[in-house]
């Protein structure tokens, strides 16, 4: 069973307040004291008048409550010391209003001074006898929340001169009815600025953090020698920018600043004890709820992940050789997650189709990452023990976490004295902590950002993924730039996905050419694929115009699934009713086309030409200005065995666009069916004057209509809308006005 030792540190040591007496673990002989402006530097900002939230120095306080504060200002070595007595502190109430000083701290002042270290381990006098005399606010009633304290030289926030608190304590006390009663886990930081006031002399101290999901892990710093050091904790590293696994990696400062990143950002609240859990309550360890690869296309797959709180998670896929691992670092929300992966390996290498795949998640709870800055020496190590929740959902016990660190980016690997990374974990054992090094920090204008990390409790799921084609579940392909009302899109995915869990949208660029679908065919026939086609109807035109559409399922079983697809064409200033077709009769060719929108277009050119030749222009057709029908005979074409032919649209002030070419075979003269939309007439040609199967469907996939007919003209009893005809083994699209 893990024994709680802090448990027993309480009862053996009647301990009050929280300052020098938990950086020196109440013992005088020890070194830890708060600082402002190390080396006059000015990102070394911590409680200074001004600065930023992150360097603030806060006190939890709720309404009534009083706070009680002392301070003893000195410089140089421990003995003797330099008294200095040009430092000003002043307390802000959360809306940042000045509610007391501001105060000179000087050795002489009537309160608010500390003049030995036993007053500053015993507490205020006020509360216990042989304390100091403490500067005091009382909080008023319904105006609790986070003060801070500022402190500045000369009352003066441009002044940055070195200064060090040797000793200072800061109570919080809550009146119970008969007296004033001490609140520990009030006092707290996102960065912390500390010093030892020797390079030879060791920090004893333990800090506690609140991670971004409510667990609270204590760290002792283990007789660390670092001389003047920042403190912060965080969810991802020694800088703010990059990927996950560059922002955990230690650095030195200026790197990190160049490349536009914060070193050692602070983010979490860093307290000297247990944080009050009235205001930092204990969060529940999370689990994982879910966890697959859902293969969506060829380059889609969805690493699809339900937590049961928000977390981090870090995802491997491990594939045979010679491809490489790739990791996936994510934080991801409570409920379902995907993590887009393209199918490639660590080094951007397209797997095969029947690739097997080894997927391991990891998912971490009270992910911690502390980033010190200017560390000289480490020669022990860190412990870090678990101090709330103990325990996970089931009720068993929670270990104290493993310890891991990456500091492959410092240039001095030989005095990593346990090792320059550790990813798969180190528990301290009962003769020294982990993560040690020696001889850092002595680069005062680029210090190191050395970073470890934790967590208390991680799962760890593995499973094998086949890459089968034959499982990808969502397609879309742009079938038409000038269908017969619009753009035709194409869509077609597993029968388990519902139709109504789908979204898409389509864009075009330029803008604005398209309205919102106007006609929808679905087929499901098939057993395994539902087909869909959507028409968007042309509101505008234009030349190489960009055409991108894409479709994400929502459905339960295969959520996030996409797909997408870009097209480069023409959005013509008109709509076709029947794109240009033709066949081969005796002594001509005849070529036909249908319109049902026409914009401000003067007419058609047609153009001819063989094969290996440009085409030529044989004839203009002026354009109707409404809905026709247009049928064109080429009465003398040049001998050939084959002839291609397209139309030029000609439309004032722009450049001309073409229609589709189309071939026509002497040889062979192919069936031709067709209908004219205002006349819900139809057309069938055949060389050979064969019988040809029609049929007809609705939308919805209805058979309205089918006769085994010989070649001629039908009048057909169709109503508007769209249809499906089929003519053998051949099937096109018609919208009837």
């Amino acid at each position: 069973m893990r024994v709680n030792w802090k448990v027993w540190l309480v009862i053996l040591n009647v301990v009050w307040g929280e300052g020098t007496r938990e950086l020196m673990n109440n013992n005088c002989a020890n070194h830890g004291y708060i600082q402002i402006w190390d080396n006059n530097d000015p990102l070394r900002d911590f409680a200074t008048y001004n600065c930023p939230e992150q360097s603030r120095l806060y006190i939890r306080v709720a309404g009534g409550e009083r706070i009680y504060m002392g301070f003893h200002v000195n410089g140089g070595a421990d003995s003797p010391p330099t008294i200095y007595t040009d430092v000003w502190m002043r307390l802000r109430d959360p809306n940042g209003n000045i509610v007391l000083g501001p105060v000179q701290l000087t050795n002489t002042m009537a309160a608010g001074g500390i003049s030995t270290c036993n007053q500053a381990l015993t507490g205020p006098s006020a509360l216990y006898a042989g304390g100091y005399n403490a500067l005091v606010y009382t909080v008023p009633v319904g105006s609790g929340g986070n003060y801070f304290i500022e402190f500045a030289v000369n009352n003066n926030p441009t002044v940055r001169q070195k200064r060090v608190f040797r000793w200072f304590d800061i109570t919080v006390a809550r009146w119970n009815g008969s007296q004033w009663i001490e609140r520990k886990g009030r006092l707290w930081s996102r960065k912390w600025d500390f010093t030892t006031r020797g390079a030879t002399n060791a920090f004893v101290g333990t800090l506690y953090t609140y991670s971004s999901d409510s667990v609270v892990t204590s760290f002792a710093f283990n007789g660390m020698r670092p001389y003047g050091f920042e403190v912060s904790c965080n969810s991802f590293g020694a800088s703010n920018i990059g990927t996950p696994t560059q922002r955990r990696r230690s650095d030195y400062r200026q790197n990190i600043i160049n490349a536009g990143g914060i070193p050692a950002a602070p983010e979490y609240p860093v307290f000297l004890n247990d944080p009050d859990q009235e205001f930092y309550p204990t969060g529940l360890v999370a689990s994982v709820d879910s966890f697959s690869i859902i293969p969506c296309t060829q380059t889609s797959y969805c690493l699809y992940v339900s937590l049961s709180k928000p977390g981090q998670v870090s995802i491997t896929l491990n594939f045979p050789a010679p491809y490489v691992p790739r990791t996936f670092i994510q934080n991801l929300n409570s409920g379902p997650n995907c993590i887009p992966w393209d199918g490639t390996d660590g080094n951007g290498t397209p797997l095969p189709n029947h690739t097997t795949v080894n997927a391991k998640l990891e998912f971490f709870t009270g992910l911690t990452h502390l980033p010190l800055v200017d560390v000289e020496y480490h020669n022990n190590g860190f412990r870090v023990f678990l101090v709330r929740p103990t325990t996970r959902p089931n009720g068993t016990l929670l270990p104290d976490p493993r310890i891991y660190w990456d500091d492959a980016l410092l240039t001095d690997p030989a005095n990593s004295l346990d090792g320059v990374q550790n990813f798969t974990g180190c528990q301290p054992t009962p003769a020294l902590g982990c993560h040690r090094w020696q001889n850092r920090g002595v680069n005062n204008a680029n210090p190191e950002v050395i970073n470890t990390w934790w967590y208390t409790n991680s799962e760890e799921h593995t499973f094998v993924l086949d890459i089968d084609p034959n499982k990808w579940r969502v397609f879309s392909e742009i079938t038409s730039c000038t269908g017969p009302n619009g753009i035709q899109v194409h869509l077609w995915f597993w029968h388990e996905i519902p139709f109504s869990s789908l979204n898409w949208n389509i864009t075009t660029t330029p803008a604005n050419l398209l309205g919102p679908a106007s006609d929808t065919l679905i087929d499901t026939s098939n057993p395994q694929w539902t087909h869909v086609w959507l028409t968007f109807p042309v509101t505008n035109n234009g030349n190489a115009v960009t055409i991108s559409f894409s479709l994400t399922s929502s459905s339960t079983k295969y959520p996030y699934c996409q797909g997408q697809t870009t097209l480069f064409c023409t959005v013509l200033p008109i709509l076709w009713g029947q794109e240009l077709r033709g066949s081969v009769q005796a002594g001509y060719n005849l070529l036909e086309w249908s319109t049902i929108v026409e914009q401000s277009i003067q007419g058609f050119w047609i153009e001819r030409a063989l094969p290996g030749s440009s085409f030529e222009p044989i004839r203009f057709v002026t354009a109707q200005g409404h809905p026709s029908l247009y049928t064109v005979r080429d009465e003398a074409p040049p001998v050939a065995p084959r002839w291609l032919y397209r139309l030029r649209v000609e439309e004032p002030g722009m450049p001309p666009v073409y229609s589709r070419t189309i071939e026509l075979i002497a040889e062979s003269i192919p069936p031709s069916v067709w209908i004219e939309p205002s006349s819900r007439t139809l057309f069938v040609s055949s060389s050979d004057s064969k019988p040809v199967q029609i049929e007809i469907f609705t939308s919805v996939g209805q058979l309205v209509w089918s006769e085994r007919v010989q070649p001629g003209s039908y009048l057909l009893p169709l109503t508007p809308g769209a249809y499906l005809v089929r003519a053998g083994e051949k099937t096109q699209r018609i919208f009837l006005p």
